[in-house]
């Protein structure tokens, strides 16, 4: 099995149906297990400045029905905060389709279960596009895991750049296989499921 093949078999890739303030909405469903306890996956998820030490910091009120900011990506409100296991946020990006953000912790014998749940009123926000800039969802926030789990580990980050268009190397490579297997997730999910009203 290749380096790639490996890194693409770390991640649990799913889709679902949500209901979220915004209205209906598809959701991708991210699934990971961390070697670190749950304590410092759940610390680093909510300290501001360990999030800005692999992310970009937020600033705002950090407490539930506070509105909080992430600049140059999203800006929302705190829905639920149950420590150290479920985190949820309203998540409204430069674009303005609403979403909504929820991380749900799992302890598993020392090691945490991540699990990412990201639902928008999009039809087309988990896969790229080809004449959209931003990064697409699902890829993308398997990225923002990569970087979470190599700042637990005390390794280099990678540095945040929303362009998915400037990846070189092998950080392209690994993003566009990602993206193809986000693809070809989609496409077994529509086969079961009507479309959704909505913005595309």
């Amino acid at each position: 099995m290749s380096e790639l093949d490996v890194e693409l078999s770390e991640t649990e890739r799913s889709f679902g149906l949500r209901q979220i303030q915004a209205g209906h909405a598809r959701m991708l469903v991210i699934g990971r297990v961390l070697p670190q306890p749950i304590g410092a996956v759940w610390n680093a998820l909510t300290d501001p400045s360990s999030i800005g030490a692999y992310f970009v910091e937020p600033t705002g009120d950090f407490r539930r029905g506070g509105d909080y900011e992430v600049p140059g990506f999203s800006q929302g409100a705190i829905l639920r905060c149950d420590p150290p296991r479920l985190l949820t946020l309203s998540w409204i990006p430069p674009h303005g389709n609403d979403g909504e953000l929820e991380i749900h912790l799992s302890d598993e014998d020392g090691a945490t279960r991540v699990e990412l749940l990201y639902a928008s009123v999009r039809k087309r926000f988990a896969v790229m596009t080809p004449d959209v800039n931003e990064w697409a969802a699902g890829p993308g926030w398997e990225f923002f895991l990569d970087n979470l789990t190599a700042h637990l580990d005390n390794r280099e980050v990678r540095p945040i750049d929303r362009d998915w268009r400037t990846m070189e190397g092998a950080d392209k490579e690994l993003y566009h296989a990602r993206n193809d297997e986000w693809v070809r997730v989609r496409e077994e999910f529509e086969r079961d499921h009507s479309p959704l009203p909505g913005p595309e």
